[in-house]
């Protein structure tokens, strides 16, 4: 079916937008899926509203990425008439994607040997790299825990002096940087449905040259009692997981480590440790 006819406001005729796989129409930012920038994507230009219709005529169909004011031509290719395609497929390498940024994707269609020529209006994507995984590095520990996971009164170094977390010997460099996150909740198996508010909280710590080489793993500094974990006392537990950045770029993060906490004094209602303010 031809696409709707549409002009701009010098009266210009339009053609409908380009399309792109995994970018619903309904997002008017185009945000690329992770999928997209990684390993490059389709755009489908649906046919024009006056085209090739017969023997002897020709459309060259011309597609333009837009970017930072630099126009690049993507792609080239006359389609003989009588076009009986309703879209055409057009490759979006990976490379177009490097960048973050707002891109414009529009194609023009120019008749051959001689025609007025018709240009699409702009499809508008947003490129944010944050949106693609990073690779999973090792789980982060509690050392602390008991057998069972738990964090307890009996816990050699008490909570109220603060939890620690151990980040595993692997890869990593001196001067990465390891970017701790924690979050606290009222039940055992850390759910989200569960977050204690103000139980949320990060610390980011250089890597020593000895820390980075250590077989053994490095600990982190502790997770402070106050705020964050005053308000954990029974049945309760938290998450830890890292990530690390090397020269300004993320490189990998863990999943989630969880340790349960329990600070009720066994035969008391009262926990262990400093009281509730």
């Amino acid at each position: 079916m031809p696409t709707q006819r549409k002009k701009d406001d010098a009266g210009v005729l339009l053609a409908d937008p380009p399309t792109v796989d995994g970018v619903p129409d309904s997002d008017p930012d185009g945000r690329l899926p992770a999928e997209v920038l990684l390993n490059g994507g389709v755009a489908r230009v649906p046919l024009w509203p006056i085209h090739a219709d017969t023997p002897g005529k020709t459309d060259l169909l011309e597609v333009f990425w837009r970017q930072d004011a630099v126009t690049t031509l993507i792609y080239s290719d006359p389609k003989a008439g009588p076009i009986t395609e309703t879209e055409f497929l057009i490759p979006l390498d990976k490379d177009l994607f490097k960048g973050d940024g707002v891109a414009f994707l529009y194609y023009r269609v120019r008749p051959q040997p001689f025609g007025n020529p018709l240009t699409s209006e702009e499809k508008k994507l947003t490129i944010d790299r944050s949106v693609i995984p990073l690779p999973l590095l090792l789980d982060a520990q509690f050392p602390d825990v008991d057998f069972w996971g738990y964090l307890n009164c009996e816990t050699v170094r008490p909570i109220w002096n603060g939890v620690y977390v151990k980040v595993p010997f692997q890869d990593l460099m001196e001067n990465d940087v390891c970017e701790l996150s924690w979050r606290g909740f009222s039940v055992l198996n850390g759910s989200e449905e569960f977050y204690v508010e103000g139980t949320a909280g990060q610390l980011s710590h250089v890597l020593s040259r000895a820390e980075a080489d250590n077989r053994n793993g490095f600990t982190l500094p502790s997770i402070p009692f106050s705020p964050y974990l005053q308000q954990l006392i029974n049945n309760c537990s938290i998450t830890a997981m890292y990530k690390i950045r090397r020269a300004g770029d993320y490189i990998g993060q863990s999943r989630n480590a969880l340790a349960k906490i329990d600070r009720l004094v066994v035969g008391s209602d009262l926990p262990c440790g400093p009281a509730l303010n």
